[in-house]
């Protein structure tokens, strides 16, 4: 693995396939390197449940070297579930100001609390009805009818419109918020937000005084432009064959998709 210590890796798109299942080839191979010492890193936008949830299936958890990167570098968890880092999130005010944003370009609105979500549905995607089945969601018209004290609790905003819509009007969202926020697009109807200068490659940079690993012995795969700067920040950035054409650009090599075990055909062909 020439030198490399650290496997750090996003999840939907990435890890997972379009059914959220780790392909059999990938987990054994990931299987293998945790064996040998070598840490795994689980990089995505999702909470901590949630990305515990995709560890079990590695049995992450048996081996302490390992650590998860939540809601897109805001939050690092150990093995034995302790917060080892935390930034500030978004709050209140900064939820009015984005939904302000939504509003006047008709983007869908989410809201992620601890035990819910609140949706305004100012781009009519139908958002509500097709995704988050298990979870309780609560549409609403204005961002005052979300209680105060859930943005104690808040742990991320998104914005949801159509593929074709989202890929016109990005760069202009990017433009009305480049001195405050984060705007990377997850997949092609999805973008996330993030506080101005925080990402997964910030989490990585904490992440390497934390674990006393150099940023050169991390190799880091990825397929969203929220995974641009953890790509340029590792010493081997690699792009999945499904990225973003950005995302390509941004990386050192790309490997094969998703579907095509590629983070562990790239692994084993170092």
């Amino acid at each position: 693995m020439n030198g490399i210590k650290m496997i750090v890796m996003d999840l939907d798109g990435t890890l997972l396939t379009k059914n959220q299942n780790i392909l059999p080839y990938t987990k054994d191979v990931l299987m293998k390197y945790q064996e040998k010492g070598i840490s795994l890193v689980l990089a995505s936008g999702r909470d901590i449940d949630s990305i515990q949830k995709i560890g079990k299936k590695l049995n992450m958890s048996d081996y302490l070297q390992n650590t998860y990167i939540c809601l897109n570098g805001l939050e690092i968890y150990d093995m034995e579930n302790r917060l080892l880092h935390k930034e500030e999130k978004l709050k209140y005010e900064d939820g009015v100001q984005l939904a302000d944003l939504a509003k006047k370009y008709h983007i869908d609105m989410i809201f992620f609390f601890k035990d819910c979500l609140y949706i305004l549905e100012y781009g009519n995607t139908g958002i509500i009805n097709d995704h988050f089945m298990t979870s309780v969601k609560n549409e609403i018209h204005d961002i005052s009818e979300i209680p105060m004290s859930y943005f104690d609790c808040l742990k991320k905003i998104a914005f949801i419109q159509t593929a074709g819509t989202m890929s016109q009007i990005i760069k202009d969202l990017q433009n009305e918020v480049e001195n405050k926020y984060e705007l990377c697009m997850v997949e092609d109807a999805w973008v996330e937000i993030n506080p101005l200068g925080l990402s997964k490659g910030h989490a990585l940079k904490v992440l390497s005084g934390i674990k006393n690993i150099p940023l050169n012995q991390m190799i880091a795969f990825g397929n969203g432009e929220n995974d641009i700067d953890m790509l340029k920040t590792a010493g081997i950035g690699v792009a999945m064959g499904n990225s973003f054409e950005s995302v390509k650009s941004a990386a050192d090599d790309i490997c094969d998709d998703c579907e095509n075990n590629g983070i562990a055909k790239y692994l084993i062909n170092m």
